[in-house]
């Protein structure tokens, strides 16, 4: 049995999304750690592509509940 989530959830869901890449692209990924050791710098870019993955996915979510 699937549980039913109303849109709000969703919505906040991404605007944590949002939150989460702002602060590892914005401080993580230039901070002089990251800046110097392309490893880290690389890891912390995939993990906000994948976030970004994510939030497209809860967009269509959103979408097809409101077609819904």
């Amino acid at each position: 049995m699937a549980i039913k989530l109303d849109d709000e959830q969703y919505k906040f869901f991404k605007d944590r999304l949002d939150a989460v890449s702002l602060v590892m692209e914005g401080i993580l990924q230039q901070h002089p750690v990251a800046k110097i050791n392309p490893d880290v710098k690389d890891n912390i870019s995939e993990a906000v592509d994948k976030l970004w993955i994510t939030k497209e996915l809860i967009n269509k979510k959103i979408q097809d509940n409101d077609k819904s």
